[in-house]
């Protein structure tokens, strides 16, 4: 409870404000007429995905000073309030005039919101989790501690965004980690803004549900009710709440750009073309189709580029199924399907473009490293090796080459998942929402961006199950299309029958997976201290070595629980400790080489460096193996062996931490 209080504050006071400065800017963007729900959803949008632009460049710029960012959200809030004020005066009117016609429209449906509940529990409770502490198919939170916390902890330290040769993944678009950076920044400290982080991928995953439901109110109130509990109780939303990731940020500006393209292109209509009269007069006025509107296009498309600017996978799997849309939705008497999707994804390279012109301008690869082949960017840490040993890292293994082996293992992956974190009631709505009823352009759209999906999932990954998420929005539309205006009561009937069934089926498994792993409330300190028995060396390492102290941590790129000057190098990356020591002429060249960079000591993690050597790989040219025998002849020369760590239940070496001579 005290987590969520204090650390959910955290995450509410570094969102807030940004999302009370976009609903100010939605009539700049947009200035037609638009219900209340669309003004906070927009609002939250384009007030997020700004802001997070904006810590970007200032932070290229070297500008981190906490007090110019609480001068920024002090207008952001006034602003904001402003507006809010001018909105709730403009739309009391007509909300008094058609509130009664709206609880009509949805009725006892209402209640089934209710499912949400268990998801949201489990959800707030992972969140309470300090990152490392679950989940172990992501290996406790590995990305979190390399990159997502790691990465705008360097960045906060350092007082600006550089190029780092020693992590790779600091050229990945980081949309979502600048909100992370931007606490730190508010808090003033990196550890500090630990768990705040995963409640703001919490509230992302919040928002995602709320565009859901925003999408399904174009339809009716009832399929509204239908998106916002088929997306909650996916329990993928669940499980990734619990790590400072970037995907509920993708997911939301995804969902928010769907949702558009429902307002532009799929009106809320009974299957004999019958308009929805649940909405009164004024809803039904604000309803104009909007297909053809170049200014609705670029709307949509800021959005998508947001998403992309989460992540790279976001831009094949998410963008160019999104652009789809226009063009299967195009409207006959003007053709302008094609210009339309033209329009929306050249606004969506607009919304990417300050991450790719930064990576262009600081390794000569906008989306470094991806393609390198074609680019060959060789900043400093990388070059043809480097590429190559990416390249073939993120590749489906062999054996899983065949499309016999690529059908089971995305099977595996999905509806065959041991934790059913997609769960059968997601595709079995989806599926409901295409049959019994003639399917219009909009479903043609839908079944083609689940398709691409699908395809680029299945040939250009290698096949993790996390990369499937995107697939939730697509199949979260059609099952909001399971329940259009006009439906029979058989149909009602299946839909809250799936809904009741298929949301205790995902609860328990929900459940099931937090209880094995989870331990709510759990604070940095329990790292960073050393409380925990595997992590036992980073109380001495931050707790007894000496101030002065200067550490180099090798096969672990876990740094960011440690609170001192650390060099450390992910594994894709040249490591400049591996290549002195192919090239010393002797231990004593290299101890000198240690002493000349202000090493003082070494820090070897044994372990994470033969898990990564049974995944990603580990450097070709210094095996394990080769690289325990180069340190046993550094021991004999003189680097001391000060403390070697065990790992509790194991007997092979975990963590040995050396000291270099005078």
């Amino acid at each position: 409870m005290l987590s969520v209080v204090f650390d959910g504050a955290a995450a509410l006071a570094v969102m807030g404000p940004p999302m009370l400065m976009g609903l100010a800017l939605v009539p700049l963007v947009f200035p037609k007429k638009l219900p209340m729900r669309w003004h906070l959803l927009l609002g939250a949008a384009l007030g997020l995905g700004l802001t997070s632009l904006l810590v970007l460049l200032l932070g290229l710029a070297g500008l981190f000073h906490r007090g110019i960012w609480l001068g920024l959200f002090a207008v952001f809030m006034m602003v904001g309030l402003l507006r809010w004020q001018t909105l709730r005066r403009g739309d009391e009117h007509a909300q008094n005039a058609e509130r009664a016609v709206k609880r009509r429209g949805a009725g006892w449906f209402v209640w089934l919101l209710l499912l949400v509940c268990p998801f949201a529990s489990v959800a707030i409770l992972s969140a309470t989790n300090a990152p490392g502490m679950i989940w172990e198919e992501e290996g406790y939170a590995y990305d979190v501690l390399t990159y997502h916390l790691q990465l705008p902890k360097e960045y906060f330290h350092a007082g600006r965004i550089s190029y780092l040769p020693h992590n790779v993944y600091a050229n990945f678009p980081s949309n979502v980690e600048m909100l992370y950076l931007l606490t730190m920044i508010l808090v003033d400290d990196a550890h500090d803004a630990a768990v705040p982080a995963n409640m703001i991928h919490l509230l992302l995953a919040a928002l995602t549900v709320f565009a859901a439901w925003v999408a399904g109110r174009e339809w009716s109130p009832r399929a509204a009710v239908v998106c916002a509990v088929a997306t909650a109780s996916t329990g993928w939303l669940a499980y990734l709440s619990g790590l400072a990731y970037v995907e509920n940020g993708m997911l939301f500006f995804a969902m928010v750009s769907a949702a558009w393209l429902v307002r532009c292109y799929a009106r809320s209509s009974a299957p004999n073309g019958v308009v929805d009269d649940t909405s009164g007069a004024a809803e039904r006025q604000s309803r104009t189709l909007l297909g053809g509107n170049r200014q609705a296009m670029i709307v949509g498309g800021v959005l998508a580029g947001f998403s992309f600017g989460c992540k790279y996978t976001a831009g094949p799997m998410l963008v160019i199924p999104l652009a789809i849309v226009p063009l299967v939705c195009r409207r006959t008497s003007t053709r302008s399907g094609p210009t339309d999707a033209i329009v929306f994804a050249f606004a969506a390279l607009v919304a990417v473009s300050p991450w790719l012109v930064k990576n262009l301008a600081l390794t000569g690869n906008p989306v470094f490293p991806l393609v390198n082949e074609i680019f060959h960017a060789s900043p400093a840490g990388w070059g043809e090796d480097e590429t190559d040993r990416w390249n073939a890292a993120h590749r489906v293994e062999p054996e899983d080459r065949t499309l016999s082996a690529r059908a089971s293992t995305m099977w595996n992956r999905t509806m065959g998942d041991r934790f059913q974190r997609f769960g059968p009631m997601l595709i079995l709505l989806g599926a409901l929402g295409l049959i019994g009823r003639r399917w219009e352009r909009f479903d043609w759209a839908l079944v083609a961006m689940l398709l691409v999906q699908l395809a680029i999932w299945a040939f250009a990954t290698h096949l993790f199950g996390r990369f499937a998420v995107v697939t939730l929005i697509p199949l979260v539309l059609l099952a909001g299309r399971s329940l259009l205006p006009g439906s029979r009561r058989i149909r009602v009937v299946s839909v809250v029958a799936l809904l009741i069934a298929g949301s205790a089926w995902n609860s328990v498994c929900a459940t099931r997976l937090h209880e094995a792993e989870s331990i709510p409330g759990a604070p940095a300190a329990l790292f960073y201290e050393g409380h925990l028995p595997q992590y036992a060396y980073f109380r001495v390492v931050n707790e007894e070595l000496p101030d002065d102290a200067r550490l180099l941590v090798v096969g672990d790129a876990k740094a960011f629980y440690f609170n001192r000057p650390v060099e450390y190098c992910v594994v894709f990356n040249r490591n400049p400790f591996f290549t002195a020591l192919m090239e010393a002429d002797s231990p004593a060249a290299m101890l000198d080489w240690l002493r000349d960079r202000g090493i003082t000591h070494v820090l070897v993690n044994w372990s994470e460096m033969r898990r990564l050597d049974a995944t990603y790989g580990f450097s070709p040219a210094m095996p394990p193996p080769r690289l325990a025998g180069l340190i046993d002849r550094l021991t004999d020369a003189g680097l001391t062996l000060l403390h070697r760590f065990p790992l509790p239940g194991s007997t092979a070496p975990y963590v040995h931490l050396y000291e270099v001579p005078k």
